[in-house]
């Protein structure tokens, strides 16, 4: 036989008996539809995720890592957190095993702190200097307007942040002017001027508050001498594009450079004893073997609450931009995922309402079976007739669940249906929500043909079966 007479032979008998033939493929289209209705709710979600951490202008991939809160008490003599023996620190060896981490891009060890900058006229007194490994800059992914990132080798060079320069004012201006220019609390759509073209202006920068102080001599208490203020030429290497509110403040160096001037401001102090000193100080003390925060990049945003969540596991907070997003996200999809197994259950009662269809055909067509074989059919040919059959209702339902799929999607992004109504949390958060349902290209072509194949899987063992009969014995039945 040919494939033409097959085809012929399938559509004819599936007419034959319209009611039932249209019945199980109203099984297989409810099915479908409900999968492909629950996977579009997933897909909207999925989407509504990255186009609010675009608008954001968040980096998902981008981990802090800190030691836990309640893990340890602050000792006011040392100006710092102390943790129990035995508690895993923020160390050397600790920030090697993040790096060795899977899809892990990079581990940095972060510590911020507080300098005084002078480009004469104009000084500045930043609280958002970073201290970071130089060589791992180029991997975070933050956009140059103008020169370079920091690189190894680097000493007393830093990059700023698109709105750092800000910072600067006029010696002996007031609190109140620097505040607005850096943290930009001004009507939208002003202009904010910069008095200092950081990338060819002379700068020199200190820890000593009194770098910043035009006319005060401090004498020391011992001597009666004036403490002579140290101070260190800078080299601003790079100017960053506007990327996200924390780094378009900040000033980046090498962690190493900052921690010796750390250092150094602590024997300062120490020599002049004098204590108060430390509240007005450049960057707070902390022990030599640990760390008060670790960068961790990881390779996609995909990873991001796998890698986060291994770090928790290790004793550590882990938090990354969005995170409380994800969370209402992951919820979101659990209930979906419930719903889609319902939606799979439908079509698995369709599968198997395909299958009896077709063992019915086959006991109702068992003379015709016979004369098939007696005439010469072959037993391919009958195999093929029914499998095709059982393919045909398989795929005709997924059919037209797609299509109601796509009415079904209209709806739910056109209407307002009461239990598709967005989180109102996510309205708490500023967060705008989109159309509930995406159905794709891909997603319809793949629910056509996951049809069809469990289509054809049903009637396989019915068709089996068909060839399997006595063509003498299919001739004598009624």
């Amino acid at each position: 036989m040919s494939n033409w007479d097959v085809l012929v032979m399938c559509l004819r008998n599936m007419f034959k008996r319209k009611l039932r033939t249209f019945l199980t493929i109203l099984g297989v289209m409810v099915g479908t539809a409900a999968i492909v209705l629950m996977i579009s709710l997933g897909l909207a979600t999925e989407a509504q995720h990255r186009a609010q951490m675009e608008e954001a202008e968040m980096d998902m991939t981008m981990i802090d890592v800190r030691m836990p809160w309640d893990a340890g008490d602050w000792d006011p003599n040392l100006q710092q957190m102390v943790f129990p023996e035995g508690t895993p620190v923020l160390n050397d060896a600790m920030v090697d095993t993040f790096d060795a981490m899977a899809n892990v891009q990079l581990a940095s060890p972060r510590i911020r702190g507080q300098l005084f900058f002078r480009a004469d006229p104009y000084y500045m007194q930043s609280w958002d200097i970073t201290g970071i490994r130089a060589e791992v800059m180029q991997y975070m992914g933050l956009p140059v307007a103008e020169g370079r990132v920091l690189q190894a080798g680097d000493e007393f060079a830093v990059v700023f942040g698109a709105n750092a320069e800000r910072g600067f004012e006029l010696l002996g201006s007031t609190w109140p002017d620097r505040g607005d220019r850096m943290w930009m609390w001004v009507p939208e759509g002003t202009e904010i001027p910069t008095f200092v073209d950081v990338m060819r202006a002379p700068m020199r920068m200190s820890f000593d508050r009194r770098f910043i102080q035009v006319g005060l001599d401090e004498p020391q208490p011992l001597t009666g001498g004036i403490r002579p203020i140290r101070s260190y030429n800078v080299e601003v290497v790079g100017l960053l594009e506007p990327s996200d509110w924390r780094s378009d403040r900040t000033i980046f160096m090498d962690i190493e450079v900052l921690l010796y001037l750390n250092n150094e401001r602590i024997r300062t102090e120490n020599e002049v004893q004098d204590e108060w000193q430390i509240w007005f100080s450049a960057i707070q003390q902390r022990p030599p073997e640990n760390f008060e925060e670790v960068m961790v990049r990881v390779t996609d945003m995909r990873f991001t609450s796998q890698v986060a969540e291994q770090i928790r596991e290790m004793g550590f907070d882990a938090h990354y931009p969005g995170m409380h997003l994800n969370m209402l996200v992951a919820g979101q999809r659990q209930q979906q995922q419930l719903l889609a197994a319902i939606g799979a259950i439908s079509l698995v009662i369709a599968a198997i309402g395909i299958a009896n269809t077709m063992i019915m055909a086959v006991y109702e067509r068992t003379r015709e079976i016979g004369i098939m074989k007696v005439i010469g059919a072959a037993i391919m040919d009958i195999r093929r007739l029914f499998l095709l059959e059982s393919a045909m209702i398989g795929f005709f339902g997924g059919l037209f669940g797609v299509v109601l799929s796509l009415v079904g999607s209209f709806v739910l992004n056109n209407f307002d249906v009461p239990f598709m109504r967005p989180d109102p949390m996510l309205a708490m958060m500023g967060i705008e929500v989109g159309d509930p349902s995406l159905v794709t290209p891909w997603l319809c072509g793949l629910a056509l043909l996951f049809a069809g194949l469990i289509g054809l899987l049903s009637g396989y063992f019915p068709a089996r079966r068909a060839t399997k009969l006595s063509a003498l014995a299919a001739i004598r039945s009624e």
